[in-house]
C-alpha cells in the first residue's frame, strides 16, 4: 500500500511541474507577441525629427509671410501720402490704394485724415496674417501730373500683377521725375494771374502791378517754405507782399483800375484744389474729411485777407467806392 501511495504522490508531483511550465510557456509567448507591437525608440525619434522639420517649415512661411506684409504695408502708406499730399481727393486715394492691395491678395481699410492717414490690411486667405500702420502726410500741394501717374500706376499692378518690387521701382520713378524749375514756374504763374486781371477787365497798368505782385509773392513763398515757416503764417506774409508791390504801382498812377490790381494780386493763393476737393468729399460721404478740408481752407482764406487788409491799412486806401 505504501509503494502504491508513493507512486500516486510522484504521478501528481509531475503533473503540477508539467502544468507549471505550461503555464510559464503561455506567458513567455505573450509577452513576445506583445513586444513584437511595441514600436522602437530609434522610429519615434525619427517621428519627432519629421515633425521638427515641419514645424521649422511652417515658422519660415510664417516668416515669409510677414515680411511680405511688411514690404506691402510701407508701400502703400507710402503711396497713399503721395496721392493725399498732391491734391487727390480722399475717394480716390482709397480706391487706388485698396486696388493695388486687391491685386496681392489683400483687403485694405483706410481712416483718412488731413495730418495723417491709418491703414490696416489683412490677408484674404488669412485672417491672422494682418497690420495696422499709422503715416503722417506730407504738407499738402498740388501736383496733377503725380496724380495721374499714380492712379495709373495702381491699375498697371492690378492689370499685369506684376511683382511688389517692380511696383515700388516704378513708384521711386514717378516720384523723382523733375518737376519744372523754380524760375519757370516763377514765370509761368506770375503770367496765368495776369491773365486772370485782363479777364477782370484791368487796363495795362493793372497788368503790370499784378504781374510785379505775384512774381514777388511767389519767390517769398519759395523762399518761406524752405524755411519750412508755418502755413498760415506763411500765407498771411506772402498776401502782403503780393498786394503791397502791387499797390506800389498803384501809389505812381500806373493803372486807373486799383481795385483789380490789389484784389488779383493774390488770386492765386486761393487753394482751389482743395477747396473743391471739399465739396468731392461731401458727395462722396466723406463728411469728416471734408469738414476738416473746409475748416483748413477757411483758416489759410482767414490768412490772405488778414494780408492784404495789412496792405490796406498802411495804405489807408479802399477798394471799395461808396457814392
Amino acid at each position: 500500500m505504501r509503494e502504491k501511495l508513493q507512486e500516486v504522490k510522484t504521478s501528481q508531483t509531475k503533473q503540477s511541474n508539467a502544468f507549471k511550465c505550461l503555464n510559464h510557456y503561455k506567458k513567455s509567448k505573450k509577452a513576445y507577441h506583445i513586444n513584437a507591437h511595441i514600436k522602437p525608440l530609434q522610429f519615434e525619434s525619427n517621428t519627432h525629427c519629421v515633425g521638427d522639420s515641419q514645424n521649422k517649415k511652417g515658422l519660415n512661411s510664417v516668416s515669409q509671410q510677414s515680411e511680405n506684409i511688411e514690404e506691402l504695408m510701407t508701400f502703400l502708406t507710402q503711396y497713399a501720402a503721395m496721392l493725399m499730399s498732391n491734391g487727390a481727393y480722399t475717394s480716390r486715394v482709397v480706391r487706388c490704394t485698396q486696388r493695388i492691395g486687391a491685386s496681392y491678395g489683400y483687403d485694405v481699410n483706410m481712416i483718412i485724415w488731413l495730418k495723417s492717414i491709418t491703414l490696416s490690411i489683412y490677408e484674404k486667405s488669412n485672417y491672422q496674417n494682418r497690420r495696422t500702420q499709422v503715416n503722417p502726410n506730407p504738407p499738402l500741394g498740388a501736383n496733377f501730373r503725380i496724380i495721374s501717374d499714380l492712379s495709373a500706376l495702381s491699375w498697371y499692378i492690378y492689370d499685369h500683377a506684376i511683382p511688389l518690387k517692380e511696383a515700388t521701382e516704378r513708384f521711386e520713378q514717378i516720384m523723382e521725375s523733375k518737376n519744372y524749375g523754380f524760375i519757370s514756374s516763377l514765370f509761368f504763374v506770375s503770367i496765368a494771374n495776369t491773365a486772370f486781371c485782363k479777364l477782370f477787365d484791368g487796363d495795362v497798368g493793372a497788368l503790370l502791378c499784378v504781374f510785379m505782385g505775384t512774381f514777388a509773392g511767389f519767390a517769398t513763398k519759395y523762399l518761406l517754405t524752405k524755411l519750412k515757416i508755418d502755413a498760415r503764417a506763411m500765407f498771411i506774409v506772402v498776401s502782403f507782399v503780393s498786394s503791397f508791390v502791387a499797390y506800389i504801382g498803384v501809389h505812381f498812377g500806373l493803372t486807373k483800375t486799383p481795385e483789380i490790381a490789389v484784389g488779383l494780386s493774390i488770386l492765386y493763393l486761393i487753394p482751389g484744389v482743395q477747396i473743391i476737393n471739399s465739396l468731392t468729399d461731401v458727395l462722396h460721404e466723406y463728411t469728416l474729411m471734408a469738414i476738416s478740408r473746409g475748416v483748413n481752407m477757411g483758416i489759410l482764406l482767414i490768412c490772405i485777407a488778414v494780408g492784404a487788409y495789412l496792405t490796406l491799412s498802411i495804405a489807408q486806401v479802399s477798394l471799395i467806392h461808396t457814392q
